[in-house]
């Protein structure tokens, strides 16, 4: 058969089954002859009430036939054939691990109890009698010193396992089973804090001071060691501290945080020990206003020992912090700190200038007040001073920064303002006593009286008609604007404020002298301030027709002349900033005061060129002699550029003007556009010639080419006329057919172009030409070798046309030849 134990074979006829054991069918029958009945499987399979332990497993993985008393019914009735004996081989009853007392996996002083399942793990459970203490596993062999360390022990009551006992039988770390060790002090009442259980001799428990405490006869036990005390920082990354000294570090508008000290004992004594913190002086609930220094104090009290405390002291430090940073709601200072935000005056110009532990304002040149603005928390103390927290230095009330620079007022334009007018005289008489007629020159007085009252009045309705453009009109400007006549600056800290355009001009008013008026310019700017009155003089000069033109002539030139010079002055001005701007060297060179020449006959004994060029000089040796720095090496070689252009506009000036004065302004106008004119038709001519009346791309025209003009002239033959009294006798006579013609020359179209002399209206060869030069004789000289016969004896040559109605002139006369 193939059961497996403790599986019971059960024989039948010609086959097997299996049954698992039970407390009433523990083995199989012992007779041969036993053949198993209906009613016995029956009783086996329903009847007998079976445990977990006395039916196969339930589970088809651990057996077949699962939670079945046997194989009948179950696996095939053969069980010899190939099915049957898989199923009887694989059919597998419970094993009682306590059934074997020899085997048992319990130690010997131990009784082994069957678990309710065959399933459980483990499936049994080891149980020590009474008095002993273990899990009841035999004891490792190997494991004999750890055996002995972990004898069981119970409390002083004899019955209850300490608690470590406690955790070694929950971890079964027990085994076997033991009599236990009773720990006097586990169980005993509980010892004060300093002292702890100790058992005598006789294990009996008494409580002793704990090792490092002595004890004491009014505190008991105590350290005999006293604690170390260790500060606590923040443990913020951007705190600053000095832990070796004890000292941390804040800002104004910092808070003060609380970190407390740590308490050092090797024996955690915590006797007596009250901590207490004090502060050297009373600190805000909020941000830290003033800058210094305080103590904190941690204390613990120690009073069995001498001195009878333990102390640890932090030093906080609290440093300047510049309020002239610090704004309001800035997520930081500012938003928990108002006191520390600066109250500057900004908008007036103020600036903030930080302090020691404070911070003031100042106000900009030109303005005064304190700088502040008013500060709500301050208040008067009525001694002058204030009353709260952070007041800051030269704080006065908060009156900011008032206006007090005046502004300043230029006059442009001519000053005095000069109006010409003709006088009246009457009829002027040339001949001496024609103009003593008295009363020809009462009626011209009082015509003169009478002009002279309606001066001002049409002064007055110029300067309301024009806003007082006319007072700076001239006659070269005459369409002027009224801003032009005046310029108004008020430096203020935001920088230069034109206000030309609030400029009032007054009404003229007599100067004392008669025909003399002045007009006052006022303005004012914003705060207030009034500019010094500037006065621009008026004169009316009355002028003889015969001195009108002249004065009105020279009156435009001193206009043109300054208005030239004041063109160049700002031209030359605007070049000197342009090159100290856009210089290299860092420190700019001292300044030197321009020289104004405008409206002076001399600027003492200098002109405008020798005093600028003088400031230069004066300039470079200022420079020179810096030790620090110096002007840019080509500074000088600038100036000197400088002086050099101012001349030459000088120059050109002088000259412009001294036309002006020779011939009018009018006819020098028309001089220089004609003789630009003429420049222009003279190179439009020569340009037209080039392009349109050139005669080939192959013609060359020489110019001053002395060697073919001596050819020219060794080729050109001359020839005498008789004798002038013989010319004068024969005038009228008919020539003779052998008559010589005059000289002719032509331009040759050969390569060599000279001009060759022709006889008879034929050209002669080179070999003629070459002999004809060598016989050259002057024309200057006659025959007899005397210079100047020429002029004796040769007649003048009338040219004359020949037609068939003139008389032929004689024989010894010259035709004008035609080359037709």
């Amino acid at each position: 058969h193939r059961c497996q134990p403790p599986s019971i074979c059960i024989n039948t006829l010609g086959s097997y089954e299996c049954v698992c054991p039970s407390a009433s069918f523990q083995s199989s029958p012992s007779s041969a002859d036993f053949i198993p009945t209906p009613q016995f499987w029956e009783d086996i399979t329903y009847n007998q009430h079976r445990t977990p332990w006395e039916v196969s497993y339930g589970r088809s993985s651990e057996s077949s036939c699962p939670n079945s008393p046997s194989t009948f019914g179950c696996c095939d009735d053969d069980g010899h054939s190939r099915e049957g004996a898989v199923c009887h081989s694989t059919f597998r009853c419970p094993v009682d691990p306590c059934e074997d007392v020899e085997s048992s996996p319990c130690s010997s002083n131990a009784s082994c109890q069957r678990a309710n399942s065959p399933l459980a793990h483990p499936n049994y459970t080891c149980e020590c009698p009474p008095g002993l203490m273990g899990n009841g596993k035999p004891c490792p062999k190997y494991n004999t010193q750890q055996q002995q360390q972990q004898q069981p022990k119970v409390k002083y009551d004899g019955k209850t396992p300490t608690e470590s006992t406690k955790r070694l039988l929950d971890a079964g770390l027990l085994c076997g089973c033991t009599k236990p060790t009773v720990d006097p002090c586990d169980g005993y009442h509980d010892c004060p804090s300093k002292e702890m259980c100790v058992a005598d001799s006789y294990n009996r428990p008494s409580c002793q001071c704990k090792p490092g405490h002595v004890r004491d006869e009014v505190y008991g036990c105590v350290d005999e060691h006293p604690p170390g005390l260790t500060l606590r920082y923040s443990s913020n990354p951007d705190s600053k501290f000095d832990m070796d000294r004890g000292i941390e570090y804040l800002t104004q508008g910092d808070r003060y945080e609380e970190y407390g000290v740590d308490v050092i004992d090797d024996n955690a004594e915590e006797y007596l020990r009250s901590l207490k913190i004090t502060y050297s002086r009373p600190l805000p609930q909020g941000c830290l206003l003033d800058m210094g220094e305080f103590y904190v104090n941690y204390t613990v009290a120690t009073p069995w020992t001498s001195p009878e405390f333990v102390r640890a002291k932090r030093t906080v430090v609290i440093q300047n912090v510049n309020e002239c940073k610090v704004r309001m709601n800035d997520g930081n200072i500012g938003s928990h700190c108002p006191e520390l935000v600066s109250m500057c005056d900004v908008d007036a110009g103020a600036a903030c200038l930080d302090e020691i532990g404070t911070y003031t304002c100042q106000c900009p040149e030109g303005t005064e007040g304190d700088g502040f603005l008013p500060i709500p928390r301050l208040r008067p103390d009525g001694k002058g001073g204030f009353v709260g927290t952070m007041i800051p230095k030269a704080y006065n009330g908060g009156t900011g920064c008032r206006d007090t620079s005046r502004p300043v007022i230029e006059l442009m334009g001519p000053n005095p303002k000069v109006f010409r007018v003709a006088k009246t005289s009457g009829l002027k008489g040339v001949v001496k006593g024609a103009n003593d007629n008295v009363d020809a020159n009462a009626r011209v007085d009082a015509i003169l009286a009478e002009q002279r009252t309606t001066y001002e009045k049409d002064i007055k309705y110029m300067i309301v008609a024009t806003s007082g453009a006319e007072l700076c009109a001239t006659s070269t400007r005459p369409n002027v604007r009224p801003m032009d006549c005046i310029r108004a600056k008020d430096h203020t800290y935001k920088g230069v404020v034109d206000l030309t355009a609030r400029v009032s001009v007054g009404e003229p008013i007599h100067d004392g002298a008669p025909l003399r008026w002045k007009v006052p310019y006022n303005v004012m700017d914003d705060a207030g301030n009034k500019a010094k009155t500037v006065w621009r003089s008026i004169i009316v000069e009355e002028v003889g027709l015969d001195e009108f033109e002249s004065s009105n002539e020279a009156t435009m030139l001193t206009n043109r002349r300054e208005e030239v010079d004041e063109a160049v002055r700002e031209a030359l001005e605007k070049e000197r900033k342009r090159v100290a701007a856009t210089s290299n060297n860092k420190r700019a060179c001292p300044p030197c005061a321009p020289c104004d020449c405008k409206g002076k006959k001399d600027c003492g004994g200098m002109s405008v060129s020798e005093c600028n060029s003088f400031c230069d000089k004066k300039l470079a040796a200022a420079s020179a002699s810096s030790s620090d720095a110096s002007c840019p090496p080509n500074y000088l070689e600038r100036s000197t550029s400088y002086d050099r252009t101012e001349l030459n506009h000088q120059i050109i000036q002088d000259l412009v003007a001294y036309l002006e004065g020779l011939i009018g302004p009018s006819t020098l106008m028309l001089l220089l556009v004609g003789c630009f004119v003429a420049v222009m038709v003279y190179f439009l001519q020569r340009i037209v010639r080039a392009l349109f009346f050139s005669s080939g791309p192959y013609v060359r025209t020489y110019y001053a080419d002395e060697e073919r003009e001596k050819m020219m002239m060794q080729n050109v033959s001359y020839y005498r006329s008789p004798t002038a009294a013989t010319n004068r006798s024969t005038t009228t006579s008919t020539p003779s057919s052998s008559a010589s013609r005059p000289p002719t020359a032509s331009l040759s179209s050969q390569r060599n172009g000279i001009f060759s002399p022709q006889q008879n209206g034929t050209n002669v060869n080179n070999a003629t030409q070459q002999q004809q030069a060598e016989q050259y004789v002057s024309p200057f000289r006659s025959n007899d070798g005397t210079g100047n016969a020429i002029y004796q004896s040769v007649s003048p040559i009338t040219p004359r046309r020949s037609d068939g109605n003139q008389t032929q002139p004689s024989s010894q006369g010259y035709n004008l030849r035609s080359n037709r």
